[in-house]
């Protein structure tokens, strides 16, 4: 990246834009090194970059037609002043070895000068077959 050029920040379109056709090859630069996630069902969260996305790419080999829909957002400051939390409320739908799923989910993700530092995933896992 050269000086005339500026990193991506996280935004809702981006997000839906993102889960309308998920690709892995997209969306990392909004990602913090060293991000924090939260999933239903694991004991501990995902830490760092590498893990991060290791962890989508299972989510999405999983489910490779997993799609999100965005149903209402919304963008709140939080305690630090570089420091904002988005809410993502969806309806996500996809196939399984069951056959076809829809699930609701609320994602709440941490920004930091337009970057995500965390994310926390909050969905049924028994809606996913």
């Amino acid at each position: 990246m050269t000086d005339t050029e500026t990193r991506p920040t996280f935004n809702v379109q981006g997000w839906a834009d993102f889960w309308a056709a998920p690709d892995m090859s997209q969306g990392q630069d909004v990602l913090a090194e060293d991000i924090v996630g939260y999933w239903p069902g694991d004991h501990e969260p995902v830490r760092g970059l590498p893990a991060y996305a290791a962890k989508m790419a299972d989510l999405l080999a999983a489910y490779p037609d997993i799609r999100l829909e965005l149903v209402d957002s919304a963008t709140v400051p939080a305690n630090a002043a570089d420091e904002e939390l988005v809410f993502l409320h969806y309806v996500g739908q996809g196939t399984g070895p069951a056959g076809p799923f829809e699930f609701r989910g609320l994602d709440r993700v941490r920004t930091r000068d337009g970057i995500v530092v965390e994310n926390v995933v909050r969905y049924d896992p028994s809606e996913l077959p």
